[in-house]
C-alpha cells in the first residue's frame, strides 16, 4: 500500500550523483524488484516490479513516479513544480481479514506538487507540498527529508531521515471507516484526523562500470496518530526492500 515512498527512494542517491556530475549523464533507465509489507490487517505483503527512468536537463525532469519543470535551479538550490503518482491503495480482496474484505476499495491518485531542495557540504535537504488532483482522496501531503551521502570509490550510500504530514481527508480516505462500511463489516465507525509519518531509509548504489550500476535499499515508515489507530490497521511499521540495476547514457 505504501509503495509511495518505496520506489521514490530508489532515486535518492542516483539524483544526488547526477547533480554532482553536473548532468554529464542526464539519462538513466533501470529495472528491479521490490517487496513491501502493509499496515492493514492480514494484508498480503507483495512483490512488485520497479521500472526506473531518470532524466534531468536542468529545465525539466522525469524522476520515476514524478515529472515536472524547474521554476528555479542554480547555486545548489532548486524549486520545481510537477506531478507525482501516489500509489497508496487498499484492495479488500488482498486482506485475509473477513471484516476488511467487506470495506470499499481505496485507489491510488495523482498529486500536483511543489518541491524545494538544497545541496550543502553537510547533506541535502528537500521539502514538498502535494495535493490530489483526481479527487480520489483529496489528500494534502507535506514532506521534509534530510540525506547525507557517503561516497567511496564506486560505492554511494545515502541514509535519509524524513517526516510526512497527511491531512485528515487523506487519512480518512485510506484509514477511515464510514457508517455504511461499519454497518456492513461490523468494524466501528472511524473518522481519521491528520497525522505525521516519520520515516528512515538507507539506499546504496554501486557502479559496475561507467554505464551500469546496481542499487538497493530499505525504507521504513512509522504510522502515528489516527493512521496507526485505525481499525483497519494492526501494524504501524511499514517496511520495503528493493534492488535493481540501472544503465546511464
Amino acid at each position: 500500500m505504501k509503495k509511495i515512498f518505496f520506489t521514490f527512494a530508489i532515486l535518492t542517491i542516483i539524483t544526488l550523483e547526477t547533480k554532482q556530475i553536473a548532468l554529464a549523464d542526464p539519462i538513466s533507465i533501470g529495472v528491479g524488484v521490490g517487496w513491501g509489507s502493509s499496515a492493514y490487517k492480514r494484508y498480503s505483503a507483495n512483490y512488485y516490479p520497479i521500472q526506473h527512468i531518470n532524466y534531468d536537463n536542468g529545465l525539466y525532469f522525469i524522476d520515476d513516479l514524478s515529472a515536472g519543470v524547474y521554476a528555479y535551479n542554480k547555486d545548489n538550490q532548486s524549486v520545481s513544480i510537477g506531478a507525482r503518482y501516489l500509489s497508496n491503495e487498499f484492495k479488500p480482496h488482498n486482506s485475509d481479514n473477513h471484516q476488511l474484505r467487506l470495506l470499499d476499495s481505496r485507489h491510488s491518485t495523482l498529486l500536483a506538487e511543489i518541491e524545494y531542495s538544497i545541496d550543502t557540504n553537510w547533506g541535502s535537504f528537500s521539502s514538498s507540498v502535494g495535493t490530489d488532483v483526481l479527487n480520489e482522496s483529496n489528500s494534502i501531503l507535506v514532506n521534509a527529508d534530510y540525506t547525507v551521502p557517503y561516497m567511496q570509490g564506486n560505492l554511494i550510500v545515502a541514509p535519509t531521515i524524513g517526516i510526512n504530514w497527511a491531512n485528515n481527508r487523506h487519512n480518512n480516505y485510506y484509514y477511515g471507516i464510514s457508517h455504511k462500511e461499519s454497518s456492513r463489516s461490523g468494524l466501528r465507525y472511524f473518522n481519521a484526523d491528520e497525522s505525521l509519518t516519520p520515516y528512515a531509509e538507507i539506499a546504496a548504489q554501486y557502479s559496475l562500470n561507467q554505464n551500469i550500476a546496481t542499487f538497493g535499499g530499505v525504507h521504513i515508515d512509522r504510522l502515528t496518530g489516527d493512521a496507526a489507530d485505525s481499525p483497519m490497521v494492526d501494524n504501524s511499521i511499514v517496511t520495503s526492500i528493493y534492488m535493481g540495476v540501472s544503465y546511464s547514457f
